[in-house]
């Protein structure tokens, strides 16, 4: 099933001219796993101090390097085009996080990131030169301006392609610790996501992938393990660039928001599911999805 968002409502796509809209999908049931206890109330914390900072409840942000910016990430979500096939359960968690403008027009999954760019490494993030001048203030960092422009609960975080060839793992750990430290800090629930291949470079982003587990572990936040959801895809789902996530070659942009399981085999549908799996586990582990 295809749907789109018309007047607020999701509706789905009629293939033939017999076809009727539907206002959703068919409801399913979430699958029952929350997160472990221990992180739950590590998150249960970090929300409520988010929401004494006035942290909006809807509204996650996206952190990350090309892979995060890049149009098939999130955003046909965030357009209303999807096919959640036998996922039907994502539809409430879609709809709790499009109701919410961040930026202009737009909502969680298609805003532009002030904390995610093009060939970014972790400590991008942190960068001075690398803040937008309009929105953020003086001697403000890109991550700090997005969490004080948006005011997430939530942030999705991605980051070791670029740094995966010169980055000794243990230094990257660091980062992407202080990123986490970062995030806790102004109430937001630091979402962490393993990397997929880097051809050439499959041995380093393996030891990246431990670390980012491990940490993941240690600091009780979620992980969403997108590299185990790769394993036995083609090619573990990278393009031919030997770097990014592939995508349908048959239908880019939309393409990559259906989980079909004909569509399943490319990694940027992969890590749009995968995504809102983790994000939908936050949601229901905080009793917000009740």
């Amino acid at each position: 099933m295809m749907f789109w968002l018309t007047a607020g409502l999701v509706r789905h796509a009629p293939t033939d001219a017999a076809a009727q809209p539907l206002d959703r999908p068919l409801v399913q049931v979430r699958p029952p796993d929350l997160l472990p206890t221990d992180v739950i109330q590590h998150i249960r914390t970090i929300y409520a101090r988010g929401q004494v900072l006035r942290n909006r409840p809807n509204v996650f942000s996206k952190i990350g390097d090309s892979i995060t910016v890049s149009d098939n990430f999130l955003h046909p979500i965030g357009y209303g085009v999807y096919d959640l096939d036998a996922y039907g359960y994502l539809y409430d968690l879609i709809e709790y996080f499009s109701e919410v403008e961040v930026g202009e027009g737009r909502n969680s999954f298609n805003a532009v990131s002030l904390a995610a760019g093009v060939g970014w490494s972790a400590w991008s993030a942190f960068q001075l030169e690398n803040a937008d001048v309009d929105l953020c203030l003086p001697e403000e960092t890109p991550i700090i301006c997005e969490i004080r422009n948006n005011r997430p609960s939530m942030a999705v975080i991605m980051f070791g392609t670029n740094e995966v060839s010169y980055m000794d793992a243990s230094v990257y750990r660091n980062f992407i610790a202080r990123i986490i430290d970062v995030c806790e800090a102004y109430g937001v629930i630091p979402i962490i996501s393993t990397l997929p291949d880097r051809h050439a470079h499959e041995a380093q982003i393996a030891v990246y992938n431990e670390q980012l587990r491990a940490l993941a572990a240690a600091r009780q936040v979620p992980l969403v393990d997108f590299a185990a959801a790769l394993r036995n895809v083609p090619d573990r789902g990278v393009g031919r660039d030997g770097v990014h996530p592939s995508y349908p070659p048959d239908r880019w942009f939309d393409g990559a928001a259906l989980f079909t399981p004909d569509y399943l085999g490319y990694g940027y549908n992969l890590r749009n599911l995968t995504t809102l799996q983790t994000l939908d586990r936050v949601w229901r582990s905080l009793g917000a999805a009740t």
